[in-house]
């Protein structure tokens, strides 16, 4: 019988302490890979948002983390709104009433607005205008693509577009129609909104959004920015305003806040845009009618100051788990050691060298290891997915029992098979120094 036979033959003798020992071990393993994939998949969560087709946010003043929370996953509650006329200094003059440049045009490329404060069945609605889809990107670098439908028209006020998670989950198509809630999900029902378009899966937080022609959303009861006393409405023609073809007429603007806006500097010739970045946000934040927020520098900060520790944390834990099992290991390999060092001598009798008694013990400690790191490997994978579709609603990312963290768990399993061995040692140097003479003889 060969040395992986015997230790096999060991293994299947004490089948129930061998069991255990590998399945504290798989235990172990599973909440390692579970911690390492998960991890990713946050990591992942937070990066996709840093290449949206903007370099920077503007908002109210106040956390900067807090404005890129809420832009652009769609987390957290918004600080306060800015005005109108505020986010017009972002606007060429071809797209401002007055024809005149906006201040900061000349350094703007592209600029979205966005309103938020509704919700509908637990998903963030976001009120814009469709520069949002036309000329952002989802991520890649690529343009919104539509698994279902199109882009909703300016002049159609009552038009909304879902991410593909919002689609998925609450079962919506093409021409169906949905209405907001105010503030939160039990709060005052809107007038409703029709689909007509949902997105392509992104990967991002947009799949979890719903959004909705900002026109539309302007009109609704209690988006209407209260006027100073003794104040009016400004009349539709001096706000450059007309009804459309639904007869609806727009909220004047100096009733209209914004959230926040999404830019996306302008760059010299031979320049990259981060230096026309640099000056814009400080001429924003050095003024009193917001503040600009670099949503990549947010996150990443972010990410050092809380993500990865506690990811370090929770590894440190699972390492900790799996250590135990290794000790697992070694008492299960002493405990079998003394059990059959009778069995030793006789092998050592019929001509099995010492070196082969060793290999055996650590042939077996290995086979442990192997076993129950690879039970745990899928038993990881299998938590992942289990769990994958709240992940998917909630982070914007797909995560499926296909997550994985292939550098991590490609060195796992080497590395449970130098533990074992490292536990087993002991019990094999005892058995190879078993004394064959006192084994051998009989009672008395």
């Amino acid at each position: 019988m060969t040395l992986f036979g015997i230790a096999w033959r060991n293994i299947r003798q004490r089948l129930l302490t061998s069991g255990l020992t590998a399945l504290s071990l798989a235990l172990g393993v599973a909440l390692v890979v579970a911690t390492l994939v998960t991890g990713r998949i946050v990591n992942q969560a937070f990066e996709s948002g840093s290449g949206l087709g903007y370099n920077m946010i503007v908002g109210a003043k106040g956390s900067p983390l807090q404005l890129v929370l809420n832009s652009v996953y769609f987390i957290s509650k918004p600080i306060e709104n800015v005005s109108w006329a505020f986010y017009q200094q972002f606007l060429p003059a071809a797209e401002r009433a007055d024809g005149v440049d906006g201040t900061y045009a000349g350094s703007t490329q592209t600029a979205v607005p966005i309103c938020m404060g509704d919700y509908f069945r637990g998903h963030r609605v976001v009120g814009t205008n469709s520069t949002f889809f036309d000329r952002l990107t989802r991520g890649d670098g690529r343009p919104f693509e539509f698994a279902a439908g199109a882009n909703f028209r300016d002049d159609d006020f009552f038009g909304g577009v879902l991410g593909a998670a919002v689609a998925a989950n609450l079962g919506l198509r093409v021409g169906d129609s949905f209405a907001p809630t105010h503030g939160a999900d039990d709060g005052a029902v809107h007038d409703p909104f029709k689909v007509v378009g949902i997105l392509s899966r992104t990967d991002t937080p947009i799949d979890r959004g719903v959004f909705v022609n900002m026109e539309g959303f302007y009109l609704q009861d209690g988006h209407a920015k209260p006027l100073p006393e003794g104040e009016t409405p400004a009349s539709q023609p001096e706000a450059g305003l007309a009804a459309n073809a639904s007869g609806h007429v727009p909220l004047p603007f100096n009733q209209r806040e914004v959230t926040a806006i999404l830019l996306e500097t302008a760059s010299l010739p031979g320049l990259p845009a981060e230096l026309m970045a640099m000056g814009l946000r400080t001429a924003i934040n050095e003024g009193r009618d917001g503040q600009a927020a670099l949503p990549v520098a947010e996150i990443r900060q972010l990410l050092d100051l809380f993500v990865k520790p506690l990811e370090l944390l929770l590894l440190l834990v699972t390492a900790l788990v799996v250590l135990v099992s290794a000790i697992g290991i070694l008492v299960s390999m002493v405990g079998s050691s003394l059990e059959r060092s009778r069995d030793v001598a006789i092998m050592r009798a019929l001509g099995a060298r010492r070196s082969h008694v060793l290999a055996t013990v650590l042939i077996e400690a290995v086979l442990l290891a192997v076993g129950g790191g690879l039970a745990g490997w899928m038993l990881g994978h299998l938590l992942v997915g289990a769990i994958g579709p709240w992940i998917t609603t909630n982070a914007g990312v797909t995560a499926s029992i296909f997550s994985a963290a292939p550098l991590a768990e490609a060195l796992l399993v080497p590395f449970l098979v130098v533990l074992a061995i490292v536990a087993a040692l002991l019990p094999a140097i005892a058995a190879y120094r078993t004394d064959v003479a006192k084994w051998l003889q009989g009672p008395g």
